[in-house]
C-alpha cells in the first residue's frame, strides 16, 4: 500500500509545483483534482466540479511532471451533481464526465471518483430534506447508469463515497446501488470519516461503525481515503491523526478484505496539517 494525497488539500499551483510538492511529502500516488493546477483556469461552481475541456498541452504537462517526479496519477476527481433537481445540470455533468474519462485514460488513469449528489441545488456537498426521496434515488442512479456506460468503453473504473449529505448515505445504501447497478465498473471509495452521521462522531461507535462498512462494500472497495473526523454532535471532519478514525484497525480491515489499492490523504486544511498527517500516516502504515 502507497502513500497518496488528494490535491484538493493543497492549495492551487502550477502542474510543476504541485507534482514537486507531492514528492516532497512523500507521496507516490495522487488523486487529482484539475482546479487544484493554475493553468486549467478552472475553478467549481458547486455544481460540477470537471472542466468542461483540459488543453492537450496541460495534459501532457501533467504527465510529463507526474514521471518527473515519480507520482503516479491513480485516480481523478470526476464529481459533479448527480441528482441535481435540474436535469440539464445533470446532462452537462454526463458530457464532461465522458470526456473526463477520455482524459483519463490517456492519462493512464484507470479511476475516477463520484459523487451521489444531492436535491441542494447550490453545494453537491450539503444536504437537502428531499435526498432520502424515490425521484432523488431515480434520477442519481440512471445519471451513473450513463456515466458507466462512457466508462465502460474506455475501461475505466468509477469509484463512489458514502456521504452524510448526500443520496447515497451509508454503506447500506452504496450496497444497494452496486447490487442495482451490476457493473464490475463500479467500485468504493472508503472514506471512514463519511460513515458518521450528526451525534454518532463517538469513540465507541468507531470500530463497530468500520466494521459493519466493511461487511456492507469491503470487497468492492477500489481507493481508501485517510480523512478523520472529531468527537462530536455534528460532522467536523479534519486531518488524519486529528480525531477519532482508527487508521490502524482501518488499514487492519483492508488486508482482510484483499484491498490491492493504496491510501489518499484527505482532509487537511492548512499546509501545516498536510505535513503532520503525512508523518502520522507513514507511522501507521510501517
Amino acid at each position: 500500500m502507497k502513500l497518496g494525497l488528494c490535491t484538493t488539500d493543497l492549495l492551487p499551483n502550477t502542474v510543476d509545483l504541485i507534482f514537486k510538492n507531492l514528492q516532497q511529502l512523500g507521496c507516490e500516488v495522487v488523486q487529482l483534482s484539475f482546479a487544484s493546477f493554475l493553468e486549467t483556469n478552472f475553478i467549481p461552481d458547486g455544481k460540477i466540479e470537471i472542466p468542461m475541456d483540459v488543453s492537450p498541452t496541460i495534459l501532457d504537462e501533467i504527465g510529463e511532471k507526474s514521471e518527473k517526479y515519480s507520482v503516479k496519477i491513480k485516480v481523478i476527481n470526476g464529481t459533479f451533481n448527480m441528482s441535481h433537481p435540474d436535469k440539464s445540470v445533470r446532462l452537462e455533468g454526463i458530457k464532461r464526465m465522458e470526456n473526463l474519462i477520455k482524459i483519463s485514460h490517456e492519462l493512464g488513469c484507470k479511476i475516477v471518483s463520484l459523487c451521489s449528489g444531492t436535491r441542494n441545488s447550490e453545494n453537491l456537498w450539503a444536504g437537502h430534506s428531499q435526498n432520502q426521496s424515490d425521484a432523488a434515488w431515480y434520477d442519481m442512479s440512471e445519471t451513473i447508469k450513463f456515466a458507466l456506460e462512457k466508462a465502460e468503453k474506455h475501461s475505466i473504473c468509477l469509484a463512489l463515497e458514502s456521504e452524510a449529505a448526500n443520496i447515497v448515505d451509508s454503506p447500506q445504501k452504496a450496497r444497494r446501488l452496486l447490487d442495482q447497478m451490476e457493473s464490475g465498473n463500479l467500485k468504493i471509495i472508503m472514506d471512514c470519516a463519511n460513515l458518521f452521521h450528526e451525534g454518532f462522531a463517538k469513540k465507541e461507535n468507531v470500530r463497530p461503525t468500520m466494521r459493519q462498512a466493511f461487511e456492507y462494500v469491503g470487497e468492492d472497495i477500489i481507493v481508501a481515503h485517510g480523512k478523520d473526523i472529531k468527537e462530536s454532535s455534528k460532522i467536523e471532519f479534519c486531518a488524519a491523526g486529528e480525531g477519532i478514525v482508527d487508521f490502524p484497525y482501518f488499514i487492519s480491515l483492508l488486508k482482510n478484505f484483499g484491498y490491492k489499492g493504496d491510501m489518499y490523504l484527505h482532509g487537511a486544511e492548512s499546509e501545516r496539517e498536510v505535513e503532520q498527517s503525512v508523518l502520522f500516516m507513514k507511522k501507521v502504515m510501517r
